[in-house]
Parts: C-alpha cells; structure tokens; sequence
C-alpha cells in the first residue's frame, strides 16, 4: 500500500452524515435550481447555459453529474468521491471557475449534495469503501528537500505535460495531445501558480492530488510511486511549493 494510504470503510458514517429524506431533496433540489443550474444545468449534465459561454472547445467545462469520474477526491482512481470531498469542493470551490459556497448553512450544503447524487446511478448501486487518508509527518522544508522533490518531478515525468518550468507548457500540451474525458482540450496546471490550484493549495491538497490523479482529466494516480515507509511525497509536495511566489490562499 502507498505511502500514509489509509483504507478505511467509511460506507456507514457517510451514509449516517446524509440526509436522504423527501424534505432535504426537495430543499436541496430548491437551491440547486436556484444556484448551480446556470453551470450544471436541468439534469446534472454540465450542460448549463455558463458551460458555452466561455469557449465550447476548451476543458474544463462544469462537472456533469451523472458521470462516476470525479477529479476531486480522497478516494482511490476510478472511485466515487466521498459526502465529505463533495461538501469540501462545494464549500470551497474550485479557483477561476467555481466559487466558493461557504454562504450556505452546512445543512444547505448537505442538502444539495443529496440532490447532485439522484443524477448517478453510481451512487446508488455502488459503496464508498475505501478512503485515503494523509497522516501528517514532519515535512522537511529544506533546500535538501525540496532538490529531491524536483528529481522525482523528473524521475516520474512530471514535467512531460506541466514542463521543465512548471508552468504547464510540456511537450505533450505544446503537442495538443492532452484532453480531458469529452475528448476537449486540456491545459495542464500552471504549477507557478499556487492560487489557482483547482484542488486546493495547502500541503495536505498537494499530496491528496498526487496520489490521488484527477479522474476524467490526464494527471493520474502516483499513489505507486510512494511506498512506505518513505515519506517523500513531501519532498515532492516541498517543490512543488516552491515553485509559486504567491501567499498560500
């Protein structure tokens, strides 16, 4: 198993946090309906109005609900997300695309997440079994430490999509070779570029991508790369820090 990968059944106690009943699906159908449609639209789909607005040939486009591929989880590749990886992605939204819905009661969040799970039958028939889960060691934030990260940057050909800079320019982006799962377009994240991580920006976020991968999208699991007990993903988690100017947002 990789590196502080946890695997814990975790099917009872979401389903004990998930109100399921008539009355929450109605509220959260009611807020769904009055926020997110213009992205998601009527059915889940991602087919909102917003979805063309920018581009109709570029990735991403809005998460269409009734596909069980979720790039932000906790959970192994090719599993649901969790209950607790949609209220975070909900409550923090993802930089430059999504805002941010902190402005709803927790209750309300909860109450949306059970409506967006009626669009997949995934939900339904399959269980969220499997977690991950990042213990926290120390991470050595030091210049020794972040030198190694950059090698497994290498070592594990990072810099084929995101470039020797970072900046999400590799060959294989320079190439039109990367596309996301509707066959569009896909820009490699700007690893420079600390606020606009989609999946968040903190050290824990950092990690939980990398072992994680982004369903739907090119960047796959590394979770292989990281066996116990070594604890480098924090030298490569070290890099990758390193590389923005920016304050943590």
């Amino acid at each position: 198993m990789s590196l502080y990968l946890a695997i814990t059944c975790i099917a009872t106690s979401q389903a004990a946090k998930l109100d399921r009943s008539p009355e929450a699906l109605e509220k959260g159908a009611t807020i769904y309906h009055r926020a997110c449609i213009f992205c998601h639209g009527i059915a889940g789909k991602g087919d909102g109005p917003a979805a063309f607005f920018a581009s109709s040939y570029s990735a991403p486009r809005p998460k269409d609900f009734t596909r069980k591929d979720y790039k932000f989880r906790s959970t192994i590749s090719g599993e649901l997300p969790t209950d607790q990886d949609l209220f975070r992605t909900i409550t923090n939204g993802i930089p430059g695309y999504m805002p941010p819905f902190e402005g709803l009661t927790e209750t309300e969040r909860w109450n949306v997440i059970a409506y967006i799970k009626t669009f997949s039958p995934a939900f339904q028939t399959e269980h969220v079994n499997t977690l991950i889960t990042l213990e926290m060691p120390p991470r050595p934030a030091t210049s020794d430490s972040i030198a190694r990260g950059r090698m497994m940057y290498l070592e594990l050909e990072c810099h084929v999509c995101h470039g020797l800079d970072a900046t999400g320019h590799g060959p294989v982006h320079t190439q039109g070779d990367l596309k996301d799962n509707t066959g569009l377009p896909i820009q490699p994240t700007n690893l420079t570029n600390l606020p606009s991580f989609k999946n968040g920006a903190s050290p824990q976020d950092i990690a939980r991508t990398i072992l994680t991968g982004l369903d739907g999208a090119p960047m796959p699991s590394y979770a292989s790369a990281f066996s116990s007990p070594d604890t480098s993903i924090w030298h490569m988690v070290n890099y990758v820090l390193s590389l923005s100017t920016a304050t943590q947002p």
